[in-house]
């Protein structure tokens, strides 16, 4: 699944690092992700990488983003999430990648394939049917990060920009800063043991504006179903392969893991046949 995978591997084969939490009651309260203390009366700060979070920005998967953008509702919605956080004494700092990052150029060109995939079946879905597409293929329209950076700053929310590696970079800002939590939805930070991880993807405004909700990851449970140190989520995560070691160079390994008797130890050779050539 290479590295990128076990973000969703959590979600589907580890429910209980999973929970739901309603971050008006964690502001509330003196302890943050279950042990933190936090001064009274001082707000909740929570750091927010808008690459993985433009979609919930946007107000979530409006269905009728494929008309060309609606602005109006974006604004709305912005509004209703800034005047909720600072109700709930929730301080929100959102960052967005400027970084170049040509290590990663091949993880990015693997995305914009698939995205023009997604845009091909849009428009032959809007063509065939005439109907909103699924969400599930939600893409951005053009410029709406720009926009949404722009929209916060009329909000009064915090922004900040990377600039040469994104992930580290917001690591970083995340641990050096004093914030209580990452909100994001990345396997690089569920790997670097970032103590208090909440799921971009599933960030949510009520439709009365007064609870914002998203769920945990608890990754010390996740270390302990896959029977592993979490200080050794960064062997961990190069074994699975990365932008720097591909999962393609390490597929003999990882075919080696496979004993006779998996369902798919019948195509072991076959398959390091085809990517030797």
């Amino acid at each position: 699944m290479g590295v990128q995978g076990f973000q969703e591997y959590i979600e589907k084969h580890c429910p209980s690092a999973v929970v739901p939490v309603e971050l008006q009651k964690l502001a509330r309260g003196s302890m943050v992700g279950g042990g933190r203390l936090r001064p009274p009366q001082t707000p909740l700060r929570l750091l927010v990488d808008a690459e993985n979070c433009l979609h919930r920005l946007y107000g979530g998967f409006y269905t009728d983003w494929v008309s060309g953008g609606q602005w109006n509702h974006m604004l709305g919605y912005l509004a209703a999430l800034s005047k909720a956080c600072f109700n709930g004494n929730i301080e929100l700092l959102v960052c967005f990648n400027g970084a170049l990052e040509k290590g990663r150029l091949h993880e990015w060109v693997k995305r914009q394939v698939n995205e023009r995939q997604t845009a091909q079946q849009i428009i032959s879905h809007v063509q065939n049917k005439g109907t909103p597409p699924p969400k599930v293929w939600f893409l951005p329209p053009v410029c709406m990060a720009h926009c949404i950076r722009l929209a916060l700053l009329r909000f009064r929310v915090g922004v900040v920009q990377s600039i040469e590696d994104h992930h580290l970079e917001v690591i970083a800002l995340c641990r050096e800063n004093g914030f209580h939590g990452l909100v994001a939805y990345d396997s690089d930070y569920a790997l670097c043991n970032i103590p208090y991880y909440f799921s971009a993807h599933a960030l949510k405004l009520s439709r009365n504006g007064k609870s914002l909700t998203t769920s945990q990851y608890l990754m010390h449970e996740v270390a302990r179903q896959l029977d592993l140190n979490p200080n050794r989520f960064v062997i961990f995560a190069s074994l699975l392969g990365n932008h720097i070691l591909p999962d393609e160079d390490l597929a003999a390994f990882h075919w080696s893991l496979l004993g006779p008797e998996h369902p798919l130890a019948s195509l072991k050779v076959k398959t390091l046949l085809i990517i030797s050539v």
